[in-house]
């Protein structure tokens, strides 16, 4: 199976749509709780939901309901718990036997501790949108449909996620002097 999405005409039965789906949708899921057990908490749910209408999506696209509803699921249970998540993305990799370098991910897969503590900051649907955006390689337009949102909004939160992102990458960081500051500016 390719690692683009998994299409009806892709797989025949719902085992080999979980086969070659498990891994991608446990790492969207991770991204968008940081907890490893919510997060196959989450795709299990998706997958109940999914094999009762397997006959209706599997000639469609069933991974797109999926992730709709792992990103639905995400969201909600981000409002119902505000403690600090726990579990970690390089746990999540080695469990699922691949080591990607997504842009999440530092050198050799290693989950960039900085980045994911910006990450875990954002609101719940600004970090959906990026993780569909970057994560998940989705369209704007796919972003939107997914989320339920207008393509306006999807940029509005991308750009707001990547501002605030920029910000706390470079908070802790010193400036370089302008030009003309400093002793030697005179």
């Amino acid at each position: 199976m390719s690692t683009g999405e998994v299409r009806g005409g892709d797989v025949t039965t719902f085992e080999e749509f979980v086969t070659a789906t498990a891994g991608p949708l446990l790492r969207t899921a991770v991204f968008l709780v940081y907890d490893r057990h919510v997060a196959e908490d989450l795709v299990q749910l998706a997958y109940e939901r999914v094999a009762r209408r397997w006959r209706r999506l599997a000639s469609g696209n069933p991974e797109a309901y999926a992730r709709k509803i792992i990103v639905n699921l995400a969201i909600d249970e981000r409002r119902r718990r505000r403690d600090l998540p726990v579990g970690s993305v390089t746990e999540v990799e080695r469990l699922a036997g691949t080591a990607s370098a997504g842009p999440f991910c530092g050198p050799a897969g290693a989950a960039d501790g900085e980045l994911d503590e910006a990450l875990r900051a954002l609101p719940a649907k600004q970090r959906a949108v990026l993780v569909l955006r970057y994560w998940c390689d989705l369209s704007e337009q796919d972003i939107a449909e997914t989320l339920g949102i207008s393509r306006g909004t999807v940029k509005s939160h991308a750009a707001r996620a990547m501002a605030a992102l920029r910000e706390h990458m470079t908070a802790d960081k010193p400036r370089p002097a302008a030009k003309g500051d400093g002793a030697h500016g005179r």
